[in-house]
């Protein structure tokens, strides 16, 4: 069931504090019982996603649009719906114009996976326990992912920005990295990496069992990753 919650549009005049082409905002609110386990789909053309984790078994979204004019808003479109026990939250533009943005905060169940797109605009994923799989254009990805285990799958990648992923450090995972212009730093241990035609880097390597599966990638830009408590 969909619950919507402040969903109509609120509008303000941001002139004086916002950027050239983000002059008016627009607010939406709309939350959806999921379940412990939800799939949560996310596509996003313009503007930062936030994927947070928390104790309810609700999606919640909260978005900005943005743009230069009101004109600019009425071209964006948020669609959520959901399916099965998918969540699928779609920024879409009418007429073919892709001005203005929108920017997401999304709480889901920690039990949720996550699969994220996004053109231009950065992502960030905090403390979810599924699968999670990202991917952006032109923008830096940010994952804190826990323990990473049994058969659980986390593929980030990144067109153009630097992919960082933190994970518990008694993670059982097969890790494999790649950087076709750029670098690799990891504090993990049996990683190896090697250099790729002069500017690139591959790594590889397994932490504990191995079990779970590890994939990172990034056009131009650099890979971190890193173990924590």
């Amino acid at each position: 069931m969909i619950r919507a919650i402040g969903s109509c549009a609120l509008l303000a005049l941001c002139a004086c504090t916002g950027s050239f082409g983000e002059r008016v905002h627009e607010q939406f609110h709309r939350a959806i019982d999921s379940g412990a386990t939800p799939i949560v789909h996310v596509d996003n053309i313009a503007g930062a996603v936030a994927i947070v984790a928390w104790a309810k078994p609700v999606v919640d979204i909260v978005a900005t649009k943005y743009g230069y004019d009101t004109s600019e808003l009425r071209s964006v479109t948020i669609n959520v719906n959901r399916d099965g026990d998918g969540i699928f939250v779609v920024t879409t533009y009418a007429g073919g114009n892709h001005s203005g943005g929108v920017r997401y905060r999304i709480s889901v169940p920690a039990g949720a996976s996550v699969q994220v797109g996004n053109i231009a605009g950065s992502v960030t994923v905090g403390r979810v326990t599924g699968n999670v799989s990202v991917e952006t254009q032109t923008g830096t990805i940010d994952a804190t992912l826990g323990r990473v285990d049994g058969d659980r799958s986390i593929d980030l990648h990144a067109t153009t920005g630097m992919v960082t992923l933190r994970i518990a450090r008694e993670s059982n995972a097969t890790i494999n990295a790649e950087s076709t212009v750029g670098s690799f730093s990891s504090d993990a241990p049996g990683i190896v990496k090697s250099q790729e035609n002069v500017v690139g880097v591959r790594a590889s390597g397994k932490l504990g069992l191995g079990s779970a599966r590890i994939q990172l990638n990034t056009t131009t830009g650099a890979i971190v990753l890193r173990t924590v408590e």
